[in-house]
């Protein structure tokens, strides 16, 4: 059965239930208390003192990132940038997620955007870094002891290949997100 069809079935607290789930899983105090109302402060171990928001820590918005990446792929959904950015309720972020299953090829667009974006990112930033972190491979080449022009060119191949290793893992999931809402396209 097509992912759409699936998650179209689902009722609201069926959706409610997944997105808890979801949330206990990317969050680090798991278990702990949490107000539905400002839910997404929760996902680090102290939550954010105010607002709804994520704590604007690397922890915090890695831990969002991968609940709004898992939040996707369950229900073949796409948020929008305005959508991550936005603070929800849980109530809210329920019923964001029921407007989406709805409109199946509206999803499917901004996944194909997505995608491309990914596409273009996987070549533009390494060919980026690459360029910026040039003056290592000259320093390497001007230098004379060859432990530090072996030192100097494997840090540029290490900035140069994390750049592009990121980057492919981005351009992997825009491709199973578009996987996952091809099913309702139409």
């Amino acid at each position: 059965m097509a992912v759409s069809t699936i998650a179209q079935s689902l009722t609201k607290a069926e959706i409610r239930e997944a997105v808890v789930r979801l949330f206990e899983m990317a969050r680090q105090s798991k278990g702990e208390q949490y107000d539905p109302d400002r839910f997404l402060a929760f996902f680090t171990g102290s939550p954010a003192p105010t607002g709804r928001r994520v704590a604007d820590t690397f922890g915090g918005r890695r831990r969002f990132v991968r609940f709004l990446e898992a939040v996707q792929l369950e229900f073949g959904v796409c948020f929008s940038n305005e959508d991550r950015d936005r603070g929800f309720t849980m109530e809210e972020f329920v019923q964001c997620i029921e407007t989406k299953i709805a409109k199946p090829g509206e999803v499917h667009r901004l996944a194909q955007k997505r995608l491309q974006e990914a596409r273009v990112s996987l070549v533009d930033e390494p060919v980026k870094f690459g360029l910026l972190t040039i003056p290592l491979l000259i320093a390497a080449v001007a230098l004379h002891p060859n432990g530090l022009r072996v030192a100097l060119g494997l840090l540029w191949v290490g900035v140069t290949g994390t750049v592009l290793v990121v980057n492919a893992r981005g351009y992997k999931y825009a491709q199973r997100l578009i996987e996952r809402t091809d099913n309702g396209a139409g």
